[in-house]
């Protein structure tokens, strides 16, 4: 696996797991904040329109109480006969009027004994008993019965008046008191509208918490739809970053390791890195670059250094001061060359002494291998030379005496007194002879073949 594909699978996962952790987290506190706050919509909602529904109640109590109180004065004033049948220009008595600006559907006048003498509108209950009668059990039969009983408000339950009227009907009742006796019960049956209020209200409390519960879970479900938005969304964005973020940090390192492969394969130390950003790869190139070029100087001063040896040069030395390694190689090759003209010294030094016929000297005891190989062979070449002038000595020395005594040819007397002459003086003075007269071999051979013929 390549190190961008690295690099991009690392971002990926470093930005998007975390992401996923954070907002799988977070769509279940909200969806638990979503269900808690619907649970306290629902539980207000309840607790409004129970209080609503309460205070509608009250409403109607208030109602048919204030009708009471004022139907008492006006018995009080003018009797309860002409509250019956007065009316108005529009044909309206006051009890008709009552009920439709405040939504009633009829309104009823009993006695003490819950004989029904009025109705505004005629209904099947009016002129009948509802403590006795047919109606005595219906509900306003019901709330007439409880108001004679208690003398104080009621309302029945929703009821209709008879069982042939299934439609829904509540009825109140309160009593009518003159100078604190009651006179006259006072009911009225709810509108249509009231009562559907009323039931909405029974009935909308109980489905509040399911409604709530219902608007919570599509909350829900768009949050979730929206956080899955997001998080695809995200998910592409971050792999877009991670490849073109991989992209960025490695494209300098595949231009590093295609200049040191180039290195590697050619050799060609002038090769440079070209990318010189301030990132931890510029200045992985830049100690690069600076590498290359004190090997590429090591090396040019190697290079010359040969060159010179090659031409029998031997004071050239390596000026750079690298380190390390490359240091000490080139001191190592400093003091190569070093022991190099020392020893070249050393052996030109020998090989002048003996030409000027000096077999005296001796070599440097501080030469190693090779070259101390070579300065004991000079030293040898400079023994046996010395032996030969020795044993030549004594032939010449040898030959004169038996030449004198057998009187030899005045030529080889002459010869053989030069010879002597010589080898006499080199053996006194031998730094006084120059190498050009220094006889070869083969002249002694000859000499002495002569001699002993």
């Amino acid at each position: 696996m390549s190190l961008k594909n690295k690099l991009i699978a690392l971002i990926f996962f470093m930005s998007v797991i975390p992401a996923l952790i954070v907002g799988v987290t977070s769509l279940q506190y909200s969806s638990h904040a979503l269900d808690t706050l619907a649970l306290k919509q629902a539980t207000t909602l309840q607790k409004i329109n129970a209080n609503q529904t309460t205070q509608h109640f009250i409403d109607i109590q208030n109602n048919i109480e204030t009708l009471a109180d004022s139907l008492s004065l006006l018995i009080e004033k003018q009797g309860l006969e002409t509250a019956i049948v007065d009316v108005d220009p529009y044909g309206q008595s006051l009890f008709s009027r009552y009920i439709e600006r405040n939504n009633y559907d009829d309104l009823f006048l009993l006695d003490l004994e819950g004989y029904c003498f009025y109705s505004v509108t005629q209904q099947a209950g009016c002129q009948t008993n509802l403590v006795s009668g047919r109606y005595k059990d219906s509900g306003l039969g019901e709330v007439v019965q409880k108001t004679i009983a208690h003398s104080r408000y009621h309302m029945s339950d929703v009821t209709s008046l008879s069982a042939s009227n299934t439609a829904p009907e509540a009825f109140i009742a309160a009593p009518v008191s003159v100078q604190g006796d009651v006179v006259v019960i006072l009911a009225m049956q709810l509108s249509a509208a009231s009562m559907g209020h009323i039931t909405s209200e029974r009935s909308g409390m109980g489905n509040i918490g399911k409604a709530d519960q219902l608007g919570a879970l599509a909350t829900a479900s768009v949050l979730k739809t929206t956080t899955l938005t997001i998080a695809t969304i995200g998910i592409v964005v971050v792999a877009l970053l991670a490849f073109i973020f991989a992209d960025i940090i490695t494209k300098p390192m595949h231009l590093l390791a295609s200049v040191i492969g180039k290195i590697e394969r050619t050799g060609d130390l002038s090769i440079r890195y070209p990318d010189f950003t301030r990132d931890e790869t510029g200045q992985t190139g830049h100690a690069l670059n600076s590498l290359l070029e004190s090997q590429q100087k090591a090396i040019e001063q190697i290079h010359l250094l040969m060159g010179a040896i090659a031409v029998g040069d031997f004071t050239a030395r390596i000026k750079t001061a690298s380190q390390g390694d490359l240091g000490h190689l080139e001191q190592t090759i400093n003091q190569s060359v070093s022991t190099l003209e020392l020893a070249v010294q050393e052996v030109t030094r020998m090989a002048w002494v003996m030409s000027e016929g000096d077999l005296t000297q001796v070599t440097r005891n501080d030469l190693e291998g090779e070259f101390d190989n070579i300065a004991l062979a000079l030293k040898c070449v400079s023994i046996s030379v010395e032996g030969i002038v020795d044993d030549v000595r004594a032939i010449a020395e040898d030959m004169k005496q038996r030449g004198e005594a057998v009187g030899i040819s005045t030529k080889h007397a002459i010869e053989l007194n030069n010879l002597m002459k010589f080898f006499s003086t080199n053996a006194q003075d031998p730094s006084s002879v120059k190498a050009k007269q220094m006889l070869q071999s083969e002249e002694i051979k000859r000499l002495v073949s002569d001699l002993n013929g």
